[in-house]
């Protein structure tokens, strides 16, 4: 034994070696977030598996071989003075681990392209939604259908035709948009609300005061007919 090396030549149990040969069994994750979890928890595998070889190589080592070193002298007899049952048994670990580490590296690299890619898939989902609600928030939900003389609503600009696309909160991503302005409390008498037409292919932004005692029905002075269900009157 070299000096210096606190080695046991004969240690070469496989008993002692990492087995990786049900996790290698195991279908790979199929989601980002597994996949993620399961390479790291492979990374920590890899060094077990390293640590046997290394345990192994000392072995060798220890004897004053590798695993190129050739077990017979220039006369073809074995070599002397070296446990040949423990170099051969550790030169079969050894490719063995190297084979395991092998397959584990290869898992963890196919690991680490799901949970990329996964992202990658999450994030374009998630601006898929995001883009799809703008849309619909973009989307008119009402048309004005007439509007009165004198009325909050003409004050306002509003003028027949007009499509709405945002009333105050309301949106057309809005459940029963027009029964949301419809619900108490939802106009209120004397409050400016921000609203959103089209009008000729652009947007135009409004301020409408409703207001009681115009002259005539309601707080806004217009007749609205809902886009996709059935027309509401204020």
């Amino acid at each position: 034994m070299s000096a210096g090396l606190n080695v046991d030549i004969h240690n070469t149990s496989a008993s002692a070696d990492t087995d990786v040969s049900s996790v290698l069994a195991q279908p790979l994750a199929t989601s980002a977030g597994a996949a993620r979890s399961e390479a790291m928890s492979l990374l920590q595998v890899e060094k077990q598996l390293d640590a046997d070889i290394a345990r192994h190589m000392d072995v060798l080592i220890g004897n004053g071989v590798d695993m190129h070193t050739a077990l017979i002298d220039a006369q073809g007899f074995p070599l002397a003075n070296k446990d040949l049952m423990a170099i051969r048994s550790a030169k079969q670990r050894i490719n063995v681990l190297r084979n395991d580490r092998k397959a584990v590296r290869e898992r963890i690299s196919k690991l680490l392209e799901l949970a990329i890619n996964g992202d990658a898939v999450e994030q374009t989902s998630a601006r898929s939604k995001a883009e799809a609600g703008k849309s619909e928030e973009r989307k008119a939900f009402a048309k004005v259908n007439s509007v009165a003389e004198s009325s909050p609503a003409q004050t306002a600009g509003l003028i027949e035709g007009d499509q709405i696309i945002r009333f105050g909160s309301v949106t057309a991503a809005t459940s029963n948009a027009l029964a949301a302005l419809a619900a108490p409390g939802a106009v209120v008498d004397g409050t400016s609300v921000e609203i959103q037409v089209t009008r000729n292919g652009e947007a135009v932004d409004l301020t409408l005061t409703p207001r009681a005692g115009w002259g005539g029905r309601g707080l806004l002075g217009c007749h609205l007919l809902p886009l996709y269900t059935l027309p509401t009157r204020r």
